[in-house]
């Protein structure tokens, strides 16, 4: 393969890729805004999310501790996604 295939062909595969992380932030504005959505709903119909998170990630922790033998570094990892799920609640309140 020649200098100026190669080129064009780096630049083809760059053009695509700008062209899919495009369409991936595209989706992730939809998914955030559809996540919003249910959580107004949710809190307008008095459910407590917060709590009904909690749940929901105690029953996936320890099916993952069962799957995995319970390793130690789990609870952290969770707790960071938690923190996430927090401010994402956080965030949706605020938009509406």
């Amino acid at each position: 393969m020649d200098n100026n295939e190669k080129v064009g062909f780096h630049k083809g595969a760059l053009d695509c890729l700008l062209k899919e992380r495009s369409e991936f932030g595209r989706i992730i504005s939809i998914v955030d805004a559809l996540i919003q959505m249910h959580t107004k709903a949710l809190s307008d119909a008095g459910v407590d999310i917060k709590a009904e998170l909690e749940k929901a990630q105690a029953a996936a922790q320890n099916a993952q501790q069962q799957t995995q033998g319970g390793s130690a570094a789990q609870p952290a990892q969770n707790e960071d996604h938690f923190m996430n799920i927090d401010s994402a609640i956080d965030e949706s309140k605020k938009n509406f």
